[in-house]
């Protein structure tokens, strides 16, 4: 043995061994002075925080705003990209441009976008402090930042579509993927990373029903007055006592609807009636009491609410006296919804020296419709 390593120590050998060993020692003194001369000073990635996507609709392949948010834990520097991927087929519109995003941050995070926050002017390209947001792709948004570097941090807000409101309203909005999970995933220049899911699916909308059920309340609060006996030298008007010689409302009329359209009340009657003999019918406007020693028989209405009286018919003021013989005439209109309103009705009768004696007489029928 001792022979044979001997042998492998030959002059020639040994140096040949010697050459190999000093090469192996130098490459390795290279490298470890490299390692401290020349650092590695590449910055690894981070994972951004708070970061979430909330869409307007969850709906599969349907328009939907977003608001995209998150904290960037080393900032974004002067000219660095942040680019924006979706996948599941989430279809960015190829009008898609800077007027349909917002872009801004907020040195103290606080969870919502436009509070507190400095905004980012944006355009096609960047240029000086304005920056740049483009569509790459029917999937990819890329964000080009200014000269405005944004601290380390900072949350940072994205909004894409109609909520967008820097420029002008936006227009164009993305188009959520078939039903499952997408991923928005953070990359570009800056240095942070991140990945956010969304839970597309197939129908995010509940439809809720419900039933109002129509109503109309109508009442008539008398159905019996008189005016008793009717003088030729004084106006006369209708009570439940036999008559009055001053302005008194007979009776009252309510009414009340939920309809849309409101209501109508109407009215169908004959004049005073003795056998063959009539009074005529009154059409007065601004007269207290008619014309006394004229046969008149007319009515008039006041309200306590909103409803609209028929010309001729409004007691409101210096009264009207008006009466329609055997036709079905609207006399009050209300045009929506509406509480109960109380009508006052007045009967006014004037006779003259050559009216025919008798016992006269009157049926009149109130109607009230509702418009559904």
């Amino acid at each position: 043995m001792i022979r044979k390593f001997s042998k492998f120590l030959k002059p020639k050998k040994l140096k040949t061994f010697g050459k190999k060993t000093f090469s192996i020692f130098m490459m390795l003194t290279l490298v470890f002075a490299t390692s401290f001369i020349f650092p590695n000073t590449a910055t690894a990635a981070a994972a951004v925080t708070s970061f979430s996507v909330l869409l307007t609709r969850d709906k599969a392949a349907t328009l939907s705003n977003q608001t995209v948010m998150f904290t960037t834990p080393t900032g974004v520097a002067s000219g660095q990209t942040i680019i924006l991927t979706y996948d599941n087929s989430t279809a960015i519109p190829s009008a898609f441009d800077f007027e349909d995003a917002d872009v801004s941050y907020d040195a103290t995070p606080d969870g919502v976008c436009e509070t507190g926050d400095t905004h980012v002017v944006l355009a096609a390209a960047p240029t000086g402090a304005t920056a740049g947001i483009v569509d790459t792709s029917t999937t990819v948004i890329t964000f080009t930042n200014g000269t405005t570097a944004i601290a380390a941090g900072a949350e940072l807000c994205f909004e894409f579509g109609t909520n967008a409101e820097d420029v002008i309203t936006g227009v164009e909005q993305i188009t959520n993927g078939s039903a499952g999970t997408t991923t928005l995933v953070l990359s570009g220049t800056f240095t942070d990373s991140g990945t956010a899911a969304m839970s597309i699916i197939a129908n995010d909308q509940v439809v809720i029903t419900a039933t109002v059920a129509p109503t109309i309340t109508f009442t008539v609060s008398d159905n019996t007055i008189e005016f008793g006996t009717l003088s030729t030298s004084a106006a006369t008007w209708a009570d439940n006592a036999g008559g009055s010689t001053t302005d008194v409302a007979a009776h009252t009329l309510t009414a009340a609807t939920n309809a849309t359209g409101g209501y109508i009340v109407s009215y169908n009657g004959a004049t005073l009636t003795s056998g063959s003999d009539t009074i005529t019918v009154a059409a007065q406007t601004d007269d207290a009491n008619g014309d006394p020693g004229e046969e008149q028989f007319g009515l008039g209405i006041s309200t306590d609410g909103d409803a609209t009286i028929t010309s001729g018919y409004s007691n409101a003021g210096t009264p009207d006296w008006t009466w329609v013989a055997s036709t079905t005439t609207t006399i009050i209109t209300e045009t929506g919804p509406t509480a109960t309103e109380t009508f006052s009705m007045r009967y006014l009768a004037n006779i003259a020296a050559t009216t025919e004696a008798g016992a006269y007489t009157t049926t009149v029928t109130y109607i009230a419709t509702g418009t559904f």
